[in-house]
């Protein structure tokens, strides 16, 4: 079954497999669950402290909100 993601996981999974950054790395760095990350990736956790510092992190320009 393929795994569904946000626009955002989607695109953060797409940078990670390009830069060969694994999941584990994205969790350790926040200092949360490897569950945790996936969960955001799928939309299924909110994640909001966290997708910003995935997003800078991953050099996702488009996906920081700055107002």
């Amino acid at each position: 079954m393929m795994t569904h993601y946000t626009e955002f996981g989607a695109e953060a999974r797409k940078i990670m497999f390009q830069k060969n950054i694994k999941m584990k790395d994205v969790a350790q760095e926040l200092g949360v669950s490897v569950t945790y990350v996936s969960e955001i990736f799928k939309g299924t956790r909110p994640g909001e402290k966290q997708k910003p510092l995935i997003a800078k992190m991953l050099g996702m320009e488009s996906e920081v909100c700055n107002p």
